[in-house]
């Protein structure tokens, strides 16, 4: 029984040739878990299954998983509160070949949901916490939606910037006067991946089919970051963790873990594995680990980078 329970132990750790992953959130590659994002408090893992389908809460602290929702989307593109008791997101359902959208609010302790607006066909967009969580802004393909979310201001956590793609081109809407710059860094390009530094003065985004990019809310310092996928910043916005993932037209054949700095310098490869195909890495709120999916497995593994 012993030898039984030291093999477990080595099967749940991983070893890259500078850093340890460890087992987090065990999976199948019929039963994936997947889209790993740490509660701002450090305490809980929320994820997603196969398909983005519904959402699961794993608590640190009793290693154990509960189910949030079961609902369609739910997993892809969500949100926590800044409070950690919330999770913001858009869910779908279809009706005969007819997909149809909301945006929904779930209570992480008694999983009951706040749904904001009627279910409707066009939701290109993924909704967004604003105003210290009170209300949720979500950009339409006409005028823009704000929704009251029935929670308290957190007048600690008050953000300057949303950032989102509309029309191929890059919105920042300040907060302050509700001005909304439009950006169009590379003409023609296809944004996706946006993402807004903690401290909210730089973007990083995706090409499609291109390169990563860093950019000033503001619009000026573009910087190319090279190839990458699902780019997420760090606590202190100074590094970027993401992917260089490879396929052969059909699948996924590779995929490892990148770190750079902000302006560009001190790339580096966190794993260089070819046994494991890594994917959505995403730092922790002390931004000492990275949480990440092992394809392959369908598995979630929490790295150590101190």
């Amino acid at each position: 029984m012993k030898k039984l329970f030291l093999l477990l132990i080595v099967l749940s750790i991983v070893v890259f040739p500078q850093y340890k992953a460890q087992l987090i959130i065990n999976g199948t590659p019929e039963a994936a878990v997947i889209n790993p994002q740490y509660s701002p408090d450090g305490s809980k893992i929320a994820y997603s299954k196969s398909g983005y389908q519904g959402l699961w809460i794993y608590d640190l602290n009793k290693n154990s998983s509960t189910q949030l929702t079961d609902e369609l989307a739910a997993g892809f593109g969500y949100q926590w509160s800044s409070d950690s008791k919330s999770i913001l997101t858009r869910v779908a359902k279809y009706e005969d070949v007819k997909r149809y959208n909301a945006v929904k609010i779930f209570d992480v302790e008694t999983k009951n949901s706040n749904q904001l607006n009627d279910y409707k066909t066009m939701m290109p967009y993924l909704p967004q916490w604003t105003d210290g969580n009170s209300k949720v802004y979500l950009p339409a393909k006409g005028v823009n939606e704000i929704y009251n979310s029935g929670l308290e201001k957190n007048s600690t956590s008050l953000n300057k910037y949303l950032v989102f793609e509309k029309g191929n081109k890059l919105n920042v809407l300040d907060l302050s006067t509700n001005n909304i710059n439009i950006i169009e860094p590379i003409k023609g390009a296809e944004y996706i991946n946006i993402s807004l530094s903690p401290d909210q003065t730089k973007i990083v985004f995706e090409v499609m089919g291109g390169n990563l990019y860093k950019i000033n809310v503001d619009g000026s310092g573009l910087t190319d970051l090279g190839k990458g996928n699902r780019p997420k910043w760090s606590p202190d916005s100074k590094r970027i963790v993401y992917v260089i993932t490879e396929d052969n037209g059909y699948e996924i054949t590779s995929s490892d873990i990148y770190l750079i700095n902000a302006d560009g310098s001190g790339k580096v490869n966190l794993t260089n594995s070819d046994t494991i195909i890594e994917m959505t890495p995403s730092f922790s709120p002390d931004g000492k680990s990275i949480l990440f999916e092992n394809y392959l497995e369908g598995s979630i593994y929490l790295m150590s980078i101190e």
